[in-house]
């Protein structure tokens, strides 16, 4: 960076106002900038010592909670920081973060300067408020919430005094600051270019920080469109305007008897292997409701309704289908919109005494009418459980129907649980909406994830729970249901009461029998016969052969933590599937944990030998064929014989006969 230093003059005239102000707190106008000025009558305040400075620095387990804290700003500024320091790399100067309480983050710079600053604890985790080291750029800049730059005798603190420093506020997309961004250097070195490079820098950084939140709402956008689609029983898919499937979700996979996410990108008539109806929509343009169809291929009835999906200027974007299975008749499907349940409590894979108390206490909460709550991590196969408490219940063939609560918003899951009666909102079906309490009468409603239910809507709950009578959305008409609720969560409900997240009447309501659905990592001994059912399964499911697993593919599985569980050991299970290719065992570098992680990557690492492994087996068996003749294997391996002992010993390789001569 080009050095531009201050005049002497300047610097004198500096010198002679900061003594004259700690000294008589006279400010020299003409000589003080105004917001330099502003900072020195805030350090007097403070009573900081113009003479000496705090020399805090906080201890590394705050250290690293801080940085933790602003993990997301610290990532993003580094790239910056990084840029910035190429300008001014070799000329004695640092970059600096801090967070907007003036504690410092990270700092890069010159050998120099960094064992300088130091010193004065211009170093990670110390602390530059202006309460602590007087006036300076970055506590100023906090203060005045604006770019300063602080030149020599502008800093309150006399060991300060021989650095210049400029520094700009970062503000988050909200407005609120969240950290600060510095150059710092010898005084002698100072540059009024430099300000402008980190304001420079610290737009960079913002429109980072404002691009990394379009990108989590997106993110998060998707995963709750995903939740959704995954939380509804019926099969849906959806297809450009020349049919080639957009989106598929599970329930229609199991339909069509295909994996939903292999189907994206084909073409509809190929995964029915027939002439698809919602073709025809596309060409007609007109939807149609309840049609049946036969798909030939599995041999079995659903009814489709179908729509066009159109832009905001109304053009055709394609087309959407929903899909029932026809187990009754469709009249009697309308009056009973039920999914009935397939699991009973022999599809429960364990022998561990864990899972095996957990189906013990459940089968005996399944013969009582009491409300059951069932408690346990995500993954760990609750709704599993509530099925086959459901199949075990004299309310067997009546209707199951659950209710992912975490994937509704407050307005949704109302008019999804208690039915709305026609034109109480806009986009109202005619006639209005059955909700899943009607639907359930006689049977068992669901509550999946009922710790994320609003407020509002739990106040409703118990009153059904406790009247047996419902109200649909927009009607003062009240029907009796009789109903018996199982409710699940993955968190501690009383907890959440003391947070004021859970009403605790309804909590005591839901605590009658509470079945404990143990974690994975709680019943370790279970994983292997879980592999196998899930290997098997997903075996089926993709047309490929079965393949087995090797044992240290399972000790490699048995020695994880899954916090995932069950749901995140399958994913591993189908990933593995598919990247054994048509070999027929199970090995450990087919265990891939992270989906972003590539298993072909892992795979071609796990291939790579250690030279160190290579020249120890040349030895072992060169040592072997010659029957320990040392003087032959040093022959034959074309090095001396006291480098082959060396190596020997080195390896530790078991002599291989008695001529080691």
């Amino acid at each position: 960076m080009e050095r531009n230093s201050p005049s002497p003059q300047k610097l004198t005239a500096l010198e002679h106002a900061w003594s004259r102000y700690v000294q008589n707190e006279v400010i020299e106008i003409q000589r003080v900038r105004p917001e330099v000025a502003n900072s020195w009558q805030r350090c007097r305040n403070y009573k900081v010592n113009p003479y000496g400075a705090d020399d805090y620095v906080v201890n590394p387990l705050e250290l690293r909670e801080r940085l933790h804290q602003h993990h997301h700003l610290v990532k993003i500024a580094r790239s910056a920081m990084e840029n910035l320091f190429s300008f001014v790399r070799g000329s004695g100067f640092e970059i600096v973060l801090s967070d907007p309480h003036a504690y410092l983050l990270e700092v890069i710079g010159d050998r120099e300067i960094l064992s300088m600053a130091s010193k004065v604890q211009l170093c990670p985790g110390g602390n530059w408020h202006e309460s602590a080291k007087g006036t300076n750029a970055i506590g100023t800049s906090i203060m005045e919430k604006q770019p300063v730059q602080i030149l020599a005798w502008e800093h309150f603190c006399r060991p300060n005094h021989f650095l210049t420093c400029s520094a700009a506020p970062i503000f988050n997309p909200e407005g609120e600051m969240v950290g600060v961004l510095n150059i710092s250097g010898d005084y002698r070195y100072a540059n009024a270019h430099t300000l402008g490079m980190v304001v420079a820098a610290v737009n960079a950084i913002e429109k980072q920080l404002c691009l990394h939140k379009v990108t989590s709402k997106l993110y998060v956008s998707y995963k709750y469109s995903q939740t959704l689609l995954e939380s509804i029983s019926d099969g849906i898919v959806s297809v450009d305007n020349s049919g080639v499937i957009a989106e598929m979700n599970s329930s229609g996979g199991r339909m069509f008897g295909i994996n939903h996410q292999a189907a994206k990108g084909k073409h509809i008539n190929i995964v029915m292997q027939q002439s698809a109806p919602i073709m025809s929509l596309l060409a007609s343009g007109e939807g149609y409701q309840d049609r049946e169809i036969l798909l030939e291929k599995q041999g079995k009835k659903v009814f489709s309704s179908a729509t066009m999906l159109l832009d905001d200027s109304g053009s055709s974007i394609g087309a959407v289908a929903v899909l029932r299975e026809a187990r009754e008749s469709q009249k009697t499907r309308r009056a009973h919109p039920s999914s009935l349940p397939r699991y009973s409590f022999e599809d429960i894979i364990g022998e561990s005494d864990a899972i095996t108390e957990a189906k013990e206490w459940a089968k005996l909460a399944a013969q009582s009418a009491s409300t059951i709550l069932l408690s346990g991590e995500s993954g760990t196969g609750k709704e599993l459980f509530a099925q086959s408490i459901h199949n075990a219940s004299s309310r067997r063939n009546a209707p199951f129907i659950a209710v992912n609560c975490a994937a509704f918003t407050d307005t949704l899951i109302e008019s999804e649980l208690f039915g709305y009666e026609e034109g109480t909102f806009t986009g109202a079906k005619k006639g209005g909406s059955i909700g899943k309490f009607e639907s359930a009468d006689h049977g068992t409603l669901f509550l999946d994830e009922i710790g994320d239910m609003p407020l509002n809507v739990q106040a409703k709950v118990l009153r059904i729970i406790q009247e047996k009578k419902v109200s649909r959305i927009g009607s003062i008409e009240e029907k009796q249901v009789d109903i018996r609720i199982i409710a699940s969560t993955h968190k501690n409900l009383k907890d959440e009461v003391q947070k004021g997240n859970f009403r605790e009447d309804l909590y005591y309501r839901l605590n009658v029998l509470v079945v404990l659905v143990p974690a994975l990592r709680d019943r370790v001994e279970d994983i292997p016969l879980l592999a196998m059912h899930l290997m098997e399964k997903i075996a089926e499911k993709m047309g490929k052969p079965k393949v087995r697993m090797g044992d240290d593919f399972i000790d490699k599985l048995c020695n994880h933590t899954w916090p995932g569980n069950v749901r995140e050991l399958e994913n591993a299970i189908e990933r593995a599937v598919i990247s054994s290719g048509e070999k027929a065992i199970l090995i450990p570098h087919h265990v891939v944990l992270d989906a972003m992680e590539s298993p072909l990557r892992e795979s071609r690492m796990a291939e790579v030998i250690p030279l160190s492994e290579m020249e120890k087996e040349a030895i072992t068996a060169a040592l072997t064929i010659y029957n320990g003749n040392i003087q032959k294997v040093a022959a034959k391996l074309g090095i001396g014989r006291n480098t082959l002992y060396r190596k020997i010993k080195e390896y530790g390789i078991a002599h291989a006969g008695s001529q080691l001569a």
